[in-house]
C-alpha cells in the first residue's frame, strides 16, 4: 500500500521530506503538482481540476491520500471524481469552502502577484525564506527540500511556480464547489488543522468534518495553516496510525 502526499499552492513534493524521513517501511509517493516544481507546465487560466487530474495520474486505486491546502482539496476532488480511490484521507488544512463559488481576487492573489520571482543565489534564497515569519516554524529539512525542488535555475534562480501561476491559483480557491459535495465522499477521513491557523477556522474545519460523514477533525495547539512543514513528526506519526491500519 502507498502514502501518496500532495502538497500545496507553490510548493513542491521535497517539503514532505521530514515527513517522509520519518515513516521507515512505508513506501511514500509524493509528486509536483502541475505549475510547481518540476511539474508540467502551467498557464493561466485554468480551474482546480487540473490539480485533481494530476491526483488522479500519479495515483493507484487503494492507497492512502495525505494531502495539505490546496493538495487537500485536489484529493477530495479526485475521490469524488474516482469514488473508492483511496482507503482513507488526510485532509490537512483542506481549502474547501462554502459557497457562493467564484473565480475572484483576494489578498492572497494580489500578494502573489506582486512576488519577486527570482533569487541571485539558491544560497541567498534559503536565507530570504528562513528570515520570513510565514518560515519561521518550518523544519529546516522543509525549508531545503523547497529551495532545491521549488527554485529552477543555477544562480540566478527563480521560483518554479511563477508568480502569475501561484496568483491564479489563489484565484480560483472558492471556484470549485467540493464542499458542498463532501457528503458524497464515502471513504474514511480526518480533518488536520492548526490551531493558531488563519486559513481554516475551527468553526469550517468542523463543517468539513460533518459534511464528510466519516470523518474525524484534529486541532494542533500551537501551529498554524503549515502544519506539515510545522509538525513533520506529528503529521508522521497519524500516517504510522493510517498505515497500520490497514496494512
Amino acid at each position: 500500500m502507498t502514502v501518496y502526499l500532495a502538497h500545496a499552492t507553490s510548493f513542491c513534493a521535497a517539503v514532505w521530506r521530514p515527513v517522509i524521513d520519518q515513516l521507515e517501511g512505508i513506501h511514500c509517493r509524493a509528486w509536483d503538482f502541475p505549475g510547481h516544481g518540476a511539474g508540467p507546465a502551467l498557464e493561466p487560466p485554468f480551474t482546480w481540476e487540473v490539480f485533481a487530474e494530476s491526483v488522479l495520474e500519479m495515483t493507484e486505486p487503494g492507497g492512502i491520500g495525505v494531502g495539505h491546502s490546496m493538495g487537500a482539496a485536489a484529493l477530495a476532488m479526485a475521490e469524488l471524481a474516482d469514488p473508492g480511490r483511496f482507503r482513507f484521507l488526510l485532509l490537512i488544512e483542506p481549502i474547501v469552502f462554502p459557497g457562493p463559488h467564484r473565480r475572484e481576487e483576494h489578498p492572497l492573489s494580489r500578494i502573489a502577484a506582486k512576488r519577486k520571482n527570482g533569487f541571485s543565489t539558491r544560497e541567498g534564497a534559503r536565507e530570504n525564506f528562513a528570515s520570513r515569519p510565514a518560515f519561521a516554524d518550518w523544519h529546516p529539512d522543509a525549508i531545503d527540500g523547497y529551495v532545491e525542488c521549488g527554485l529552477t535555475g543555477e544562480d540566478p534562480v527563480e521560483l518554479a511556480c511563477h508568480p502569475r501561476v501561484e496568483a491564479e491559483v489563489y484565484r480560483g480557491s472558492r471556484e470549485h464547489a467540493t464542499f458542498e459535495r463532501l457528503g458524497e465522499i464515502e471513504t474514511p477521513a480526518l480533518v488536520l488543522c492548526g490551531e493558531g491557523s488563519d486559513t481554516i477556522t475551527p468553526e469550517l474545519a468542523r463543517k468539513q468534518a460533518k459534511k464528510l460523514g466519516s470523518a474525524g477533525v484534529e486541532f494542533v495547539p500551537e501551529t498554524g495553516h503549515f502544519l506539515p512543514m510545522e509538525r513533520p513528526g506529528l503529521v508522521a506519526d497519524r500516517i504510522r496510525r493510517l498505515a497500520g491500519t490497514f496494512l
